[in-house]
């Protein structure tokens, strides 16, 4: 058992803050006399209040001193659009540092704090991290959710030219817009949509190349079924880790995606993602299912796994026995299937499968 006040704090914010994805407990401690401060950074107001009240719990004879102060409430706090088609979550503010998830164009980002040139972030999601400021188009909550509320309309190939002028030529285009980003269209001039970016400049993107949301955006498996043939399109996709566009996916953040452009908000990984929706036995798999899998268990060790191994992949079922998903192993988006009779089979999918989880409603 912890006995020092250093070691019932580190024992405490283990228990709490345990997930570095969604928390933030930078604590240190040091004693004055008789009483020990209890001092750096958490979130929010509640996780400091949570956090002494539960070393009051564990060492109730100690005179704890709350110093904590709180991200939301600091000199940096604030609100931004990203103005890039996609930029990068970082765990370190460092681009040589792991990337740990992506924030797509026009997506809001809670500014917590700022080190130099980056800035330490919490997404849509509720993802922790480190992005480069550049891509940042700082705004107030309102404005960020104001652009948000009027988006209507969703990219719908894997990858979109974007021009500065309605004519649409190979010299105007200023970015390629990838799979799944919602954009705020204000009118068409001829064959071109003409959308309003987070800093109110105007672009314009092929007709032809958005859905409408109203289309798609309500959660039903109608809806993944008009989008299906645009899912086979994303097959050959490269492999990238913390990824969720056509630049590159990795297995959770093709299904954000896709589920994204369907009005469903999924979390960011597959382990998180396992924890939602309707549980579905395996031979009820139906389409538009999320399957999981254990891929970090030994093969050795499948049989005598605790039981409750953690989901560490993710796939979309597009029937009753094939799925798309991205692998590592297979370098990106493919195909995988439960026929043994299938060329896209492989007897780990069978040993490593775990569950699967119905998010979507059926069709009216």
């Amino acid at each position: 058992m912890p006995q020092t006040p250093q070691e019932i704090v580190e024992h405490t914010r283990h228990q709490l803050f345990s997930d570095s994805r969604l928390t933030l407990a930078d604590i240190r401690v040091d004693q004055q006399q008789d009483t020990i401060r209890v001092h750096g950074a958490v979130l929010d107001r509640q996780a400091a209040d949570g956090f002494m009240h539960a070393l009051r719990i564990h060492a109730p004879g100690v005179n704890w001193r709350d110093e904590l102060t709180t991200l939301v409430t600091g000199p940096d706090y604030g609100w931004a659009l990203n103005q890039r088609a996609v930029a990068d979550l970082r765990r370190e503010p460092d681009n040589f540092s792991e990337r740990v998830s992506q924030t797509l164009y026009g997506e809001p980002i809670e500014i917590l704090r700022y080190q130099g040139d980056w800035a330490f972030v919490r997404l849509v999601d509720g993802y922790l991290g480190w992005m480069h400021v550049e891509p940042l188009y700082k705004c107030t909550l309102e404005a960020a959710q104001d652009y948000r509320r009027h988006t209507t309309h969703a990219v719908k190939r894997p990858l979109v030219p974007c021009f500065a002028h309605p004519s649409a030529e190979i010299h105007e285009q200023v970015a390629l817009l990838p799979f799944g980003v919602r954009l705020l269209v204000e009118g068409h001039d001829g064959p071109m949509l003409r959308i309003r970016c987070p800093d109110g400049k105007l672009r314009w993107v092929a007709t032809a190349d958005l859905i409408s949301l109203r289309e798609v955006a309500h959660g039903t498996i109608a809806a993944l079924r008009q989008v299906e043939p645009w899912l086979h399109a994303l097959v050959g996709t490269p492999y990238l880790w913390g990824g969720k566009t056509p630049f590159g996916y990795d297995c959770s953040g093709l299904m954000q995606a896709i589920f994204g452009l369907l009005g469903v908000p999924l979390r960011r990984d597959a382990d998180q993602q396992i924890q939602e929706g309707k549980l579905v036995a395996f031979d009820e798999i139906e389409f538009g299912d999320l399957i999981f899998f254990d891929t970090k268990t030994r093969t050795a060790e499948i049989m005598t796994r605790p039981p409750l191994p953690q989901a560490s992949h993710v796939g979309l079922a597009i029937n009753r026995t094939d799925f798309i998903h991205s692998s590592w192993r297979g370098g990106g988006v493919i195909w995988g299937s439960f026929d043994p009779h299938s060329p896209f089979h492989l007897p780990t999918y069978d040993r490593r499968f775990l569950g699967a989880r119905r998010y979507l409603k059926p069709s009216p």
